[in-house]
């Protein structure tokens, strides 16, 4: 088996489950550390961070696993060669890349949308947790580029198992889905603008991130300063005078001032809410002050202007780069399907260096090819002229051996008829001369089956198309047959359902060609009787059923029998071989058709014919 179908399922879970654990790894340590947090703020954001990718990523496992269970069948047709694969569920499978990576983003990006924001640690205020959010989605998106490469990597490789006639299909049913021609510059522009847009979008987080800290840093010191000249007791019987007052105006500030009696250290904690707290050591007691961490936007909205113009940038010289892939492409699929064909030779072919290596590449094989086919062509063309040549002298050959033969053997059966009808033959002469007539008569019947068989292969065979009773070719054609099938004695019932039109066929052709087939029935038949039945087959046709009353009629050697590119079979009649070809090709002139049908004991022949209308 083909590792390349057989454990695909297998690769694409494997992916998804490593790029989900990278990612959930590469949030959780660099996040974090780029947008500048530390202490309890950074570790909890981390381990939300983390959980959040991690849980998305076990659910796009779990939807890419029942996703891919309805391809078992078909990967292990592929992994083991098989050709019973359907167009259709080839191009299922092409069309699941994409959607991979879209079951792989979507419960990724939920997952850390969830964790972040609705269900983020009481330390992490909304400002810090979108921040968090949004350079996680940037790393997400980042990563999901390589994710498609390796997972349309995986399943290329199972497609190039499938059969080239069944992919042939599969690349035609494709071309004629409106807008297939627009993916490749919708790709290009998703693989230009993405990492731009990312990394632009990381870029304005990061420096977002730096202005908010130096913000937050100079409110730390705003705190501490204010709060030793706040809350700072003065010498004197008026020592309280003023801070009242100036309590008031910073909390008209932000800033809530708080004095303790009790000292303590300086220390900064961060509460609820984004809120911090400063706590500063007085000469008498500690001050403590809680105000916004910072007053900075999350992110400011002329650095997203800027990161939005680039990458609209990016997306046009992605679109420009993808009409240019398309164009060369086009031009590669057009020198594809002239491989081969009367507009290599006919035309001269215009050829342009490609824009782009791997395309330039593809045409100088195409016309390598081109040469190879041109030779194979002229190559192909003198062996159908001599193929032609050499079955027009076997027709020549057959005809004149077949007039040459036919001429004294009507001389032997004339001059037999004379004997037997001139003198008395003592019963001993009689039996002879009845063996010379049947046996010369059956040599007849075989002369003109060569005969005609070779006009039909040289396409001269002509047919005067008559009105002809059922009954009449039906009795000439046993008569026929009886000649091809020897003396055996086997009695021919006739049926004809009444009311039947007559035929519209050949009045001397088709006998011959219906008494090839009972000759056959004839020298098979394993029971005293036979039946040819005709019976109406729709308004302009008749069917007309040759019985086998034989337990050896076997449907496939009949048609290996009947093919004409099979040589003859080992069997006791094989030279039959000849006259059931000439006898199928003359019923299919007619414009109608030979079929096998079993049936039990035995089998048939099944003609249907053209009737007058």
């Amino acid at each position: 088996m083909n590792p390349a179908a057989s454990h695909l399922v297998r690769r694409v879970l494997g992916l998804g489950a490593g790029c989900s654990l990278l990612v959930a790894v590469l949030v959780a340590v660099l996040s974090p550390r780029l947008l500048l947090l530390s202490g309890a703020l950074a570790t909890d954001g981390a381990r939300a961070l983390g959980i959040g990718v991690l849980a998305g990523g076990v659910v796009a496992l779990v939807i890419s696993g029942l996703r891919l269970v309805r391809y078992r069948f078909l990967l292990r047709s592929l992994a083991l060669g098989s050709r019973a694969v359907e167009a259709h569920e080839l191009h299922a499978l092409g069309e699941e890349p994409r959607l991979a990576i879209v079951a792989w983003l979507a419960p990724s990006i939920a997952g850390l949308v969830l964790a972040a924001l609705p269900f983020a640690p009481k330390t992490l205020d909304t400002g810090t947790g979108m921040m968090l959010c949004l350079l996680s989605l940037a790393m997400i998106g980042a990563a999901s580029l390589p994710l498609f490469v390796l997972l349309r990597t995986a399943f290329a490789r199972a497609l190039m198992l499938a059969p080239v006639e069944v992919m042939r299909e599969v690349v035609e049913d494709a071309e004629r889905i409106a807008g297939f021609e627009r993916r490749i510059p919708q790709r290009l522009v998703l693989a230009v603008a993405l990492p731009v847009g990312c990394l632009a979008l990381g870029a304005l987080l990061t420096v977002a991130a730096h202005v908010r800290r130096a913000d937050e840093r100079s409110r730390e010191e705003t705190a501490r300063v204010m709060s030793r000249a706040v809350l700072e007791p003065g010498p004197g019987s008026g020592s309280a005078a003023g801070i009242r007052e100036a309590l008031v105006q910073a909390r008209a500030l932000g800033f809530y001032a708080y004095w303790h009696s009790d000292p303590s250290e300086y220390g900064v904690e961060h509460g609820k809410g984004g809120q911090l707290i400063v706590t500063t050591p007085l000469d008498r007691g500690s001050a403590r002050m809680e105000f916004p961490a910072s007053t900075v936007a999350v992110v400011n909205a002329q650095a997203l202007l800027v990161a939005v113009i680039g990458t609209m940038i990016a997306g046009l010289v992605g679109l420009l780069l993808g009409r240019m892939l398309g164009e060369d492409l086009r031009a590669a699929t057009t020198d594809v399907r002239a491989l081969g064909t009367e507009t290599v030779h006919a035309r001269r072919h215009l050829v342009r260096m490609a824009r782009f290596p791997i395309v330039a590449r593809l045409g100088l094989a195409i016309a390598r090819l081109t040469g190879i086919f041109r030779v194979f062509a002229r190559a192909q063309e003198r062996t159908i002229e001599a193929k032609n040549a050499a079955a027009r002298m076997r027709g020549l050959f057959f005809a004149s051996v077949s007039h040459d033969l036919k001429s004294p053997l009507n001389a032997i059966l004339g001059f037999t008829e004379i004997v037997r009808r001139a003198q008395p033959v003592t019963p001993g002469q009689a039996e002879s001369l009845e063996l010379i007539e049947r046996r010369g008569r059956e040599l007849l019947a075989l002369i003109e089956t060569i005969l005609d068989a070779a006009r039909v292969e040289a396409g001269q065979l002509t047919l005067v198309l008559d009105s002809v009773d059922a009954k009449t070719v039906l009795e000439q054609s046993i008569l026929k047959g009886r000649d091809l099938g020897g003396d055996r004695g086997v009695e021919v019932v006739v049926e004809i359902a009444p009311g039947l039109p007559p035929l519209r066929v050949d009045r001397v052709r088709l006998p011959r060609a219906l008494a090839t087939f009972v000759a056959h029935a004839l020298r098979e038949a394993q029971s005293p009787a036979l039946r040819l039945t005709v019976t109406p087959d729709g308004p302009e046709r008749a069917r007309v059923e040759v019985e086998v009353p034989s337990e050896l009629f076997s449907v496939g050697e009949i048609e290996a029998m009947l093919d004409p590119t099979s040589a003859p079979g080992q069997s006791a009649h094989r030279g039959l071989a000849l006259a059931l070809r000439l006898g199928r090709s003359i019923v299919e002139l007619h414009q109608g058709e030979l079929s096998l049908a079993e049936r039990p004991g035995g089998g048939a022949f099944v003609l249907h014919l053209p009737t007058e209308a």
